[in-house]
């Protein structure tokens, strides 16, 4: 692969700057950087995707965002608060903006 070479800008004497033609190499060069950290990350989780198939496939009346328990159950209603006063609050300000103001 063809290392790609930059020009710096001269030196003040006029001479060119010896570091001018270094060349620029890839991150992908250096099979090094990329390894770090990923075998140790991969070894400590198990796969549990079954366990949460079983979860999410079970028959229980519930809709799928709420099958997660808990944690679920509050952040849908978070959401949904959240949407709602949203909601209210870009009406009241449409509301206030739509009727001139006196200064």
């Amino acid at each position: 692969m063809r290392a790609l070479r930059v020009r710096a800008p001269k030196s003040w004497a006029g001479d060119p700057n010896p570091e001018a033609l270094a060349p620029i190499t890839r991150l992908t060069e250096h099979p090094g950087i990329w390894g770090l950290g990923t075998s140790t990350a991969r070894n400590r989780f198990e796969n549990r995707v079954a366990e949460k198939q079983k979860v999410f496939q079970a028959d229980n009346d519930l809709p799928v965002h709420l099958k997660g328990g808990a944690t679920d159950n509050i952040l849908y209603r978070l959401t949904m608060g959240l949407c709602l006063g949203g909601t209210v609050y870009s009406l009241y300000c449409l509301g206030w903006a739509s009727f001139p103001h006196n200064k």
